[in-house]
């Protein structure tokens, strides 16, 4: 299991892991950053700059409630900066507080600090090694092994003090002991894989949240059979320049001395020793800034470096009357080995052609065009390509390049679609427009700036200059031309409004047509009608009359036939 994992629906491709990554260990494919372990060298910078806490590092704190709950005896070695993780407390109140918690037994990693700077004076005094670089920071081991294979010999063959504080509680209270680290380390994870001295490693963040919910408050508490170092200068370790007050001057009088915290002051230091062959150094190297008390199990601490300095150096001036800890009067075998781990990524070498083709396909074609911006999480447009040439990274990280896609295609839409827009400042200046409306409304470049009324007669302008409203949908003619549109005003964001038009210049003719043709349909029906009921009433006329006449003869004949009939 990977030490840093991902939770990737936290990735958001922002790209700042990349971008603060000082070997570029990670990689980018299908929207999800990943590291890459190989070429990691567990700094921890990912995890602390992540804006979306998609970083996790892999937690010990199970495998070690199942050493206690099994009834193991589980030894505590406690890193020195536990000073900046609890700066209200002492050794005495911490071991309490382990001890409540389970642990068998609670030590200072101290104690092996002491036993490492001892090496390094048997070294120096040997002048075995042209610069001696300390080996306390697995960082910085992990950094010499896959980047500077090349400066191993220069690398002291002595463990850290953790891994020699291991061996050293191993011998005092036998090897079937499990011992746990706690720092503020990440990389000692992976130090207590390859050493196989450390079965499990805490990061003080992890031991404050187990405090937390055990309800234990470490002012309440006090472990009068704690066993604190006697030789106290151990203790300086974790500041910068701590490592080297260790070491005597006349033990390294060969050697001048230079402290150096931070990655990016670490590589630069190796590059240099490797670039100008400088020698006759002893280097003191702390892949974090401010050394251990800056590392990333720290990150949540608000108590200022200046502060956590002074604890530090007030802890190692402490003098302690009693029995010293077992492991303080021990000796065990300070010699450890660094191995060349270049080889599991082997960079490619692309021919500068095939960089530049990566680069051409994302519109960059002379150096004018490498912006070098950084946006992409790489310093340069050529480190970028060779991340695309090698498989990390893809062509769409470019971010000018993907805006310029965007504005490109956006631009082609705008200019081709038949409706016109206008974007208007708060004031109901026209500040851009496209092809269709500078045709409908006769516009150039000379009208940006002016009033859009200048342009459209528009009752409802005066109402959403009022109330702010939307305008959707309203038919009105343009101010200079006879052009009858369709407008909608919306808002849009920094108090802007868009404009869009739809010309129904030739739909209204239509419409007009219509109601013309309709009121001709009309007319002509109403002259028909009128025609008919003259044509109906002269007949009825007619009719009439004839019915009269008929009606009189009829009755005339009748009379007749009675008076017939009677005679």
């Amino acid at each position: 299991m990977s030490i840093i994992q991902l939770k990737e629906a936290n990735c958001k491709n922002c790209y700042k892991c990349i971008r603060h990554c000082p070997v570029k260990s990670i990689t980018f494919h299908d929207d999800q950053a990943r590291i890459l372990e190989d070429e990691c060298v567990l700094c921890g910078t990912c995890t602390l700059v992540c804006p979306q806490n998609a970083k996790q590092i892999q937690s010990d704190l199970q495998k070690v409630h199942a050493m206690i709950d099994r009834g193991e005896k589980v030894y505590a070695s406690v890193a020195p900066s536990f000073v900046a993780a609890f700066p209200d407390s002492t050794f005495a109140a911490v071991s309490a507080g382990l001890k409540k918690l389970g642990f068998a037994g609670v030590e200072e990693t101290a104690i092996g600090a002491t036993r490492v700077s001892e090496a390094y004076c048997d070294i120096l005094e040997r002048q075995e090694a042209e610069n001696l670089i300390t080996t306390c920071c697995p960082t910085v081991v992990l950094l010499i092994e896959k980047y500077f294979p090349d400066l191993l010999p220069q690398l002291a063959k002595v463990p850290s003090p953790a891994v020699a504080h291991a061996k050293l509680l191993r011998a005092a209270y036998g090897e079937d002991i499990k011992v746990c680290f706690i720092g503020p380390c990440i990389s000692k994870k992976q130090e207590a894989l390859t050493s196989g001295q450390m079965d499990a490693v805490l990061m003080f963040n992890e031991v404050r949240d187990w405090f937390r919910r055990e309800g234990i408050t470490l002012g309440e508490m006090q472990d009068d059979h704690a066993r604190e170092m006697h030789t106290t200068l151990g203790r300086v370790y974790p500041v910068p320049g701590g490592i080297l007050k260790t070491i005597p001057l006349e033990k390294r009088v060969h050697y001048k001395a230079v402290a150096v915290d931070g990655m990016d002051r670490c590589i630069q230091m190796l590059k240099d020793i490797r670039e100008h062959h400088i020698t006759g150094y002893v280097l003191e190297m702390s892949a974090c800034v401010d050394s251990c008390v800056g590392g990333p199990g720290l990150h949540d601490i608000t108590h200022p470096f200046l502060l956590s300095k002074d604890r530090v150096y007030s802890f190692s001036r402490q003098k302690v009357e009693g029995e010293a800890p077992l492991t303080e009067q021990l000796q065990v075998d300070m010699r450890a080995s660094y191995t060349d781990q270049s080889g599991v990524h082997k960079r490619p070498n692309p021919s500068s052609e095939e960089i530049w083709q990566i680069l051409r396909s994302i519109g960059k074609y002379t150096q004018a065009d490498l912006l070098n911006c950084g946006a992409c999480g790489y310093d340069t447009c050529w480190d970028k390509a060779l991340a695309v040439y090698e498989g990390k990274a893809n062509l769409k990280m470019c971010l000018p390049y993907m805006r310029q896609r965007a504005e490109s295609m956006s631009n082609t839409i705008l200019d081709n679609t038949p409706n016109g827009l206008l974007l208007l400042d708060e004031n109901f200046g026209i500040m851009k427009f496209n092809r269709a409306a500078a045709e409908m409304l006769n516009l150039d470049n000379s009208c940006l700036g002016m009033d859009v009324s200048t342009f459209l007669v528009m009752d409802e302008l005066g109402r959403i200059r009022q109330d702010g409203k939307n305008v959707m949908n309203v038919r009105c003619k343009t101010a200079i031309y006879d052009v009858m549109v369709e407008q909608s005003i919306v808002h849009v964001p920094d108090k802007e409004y868009l404009v869009l038009l739809k010309d129904i210049t030739a739909e209204e003719e239509k419409i007009e047509e219509m109601k013309k043709m309709r009121q001709e349909t009309i007319d002509t029906a109403q002259q028909v009608i009128d025609k008919q009921m003259r044509v109906a009433q002269e007949i009825a006329s007619l009719l009439g009359e004839t019915t009269g006449e008929t009606k009189a003869a009829l009755l005339k004949l009748k009379d007749s036939m009675n008076r017939g009939g009677q005679g």
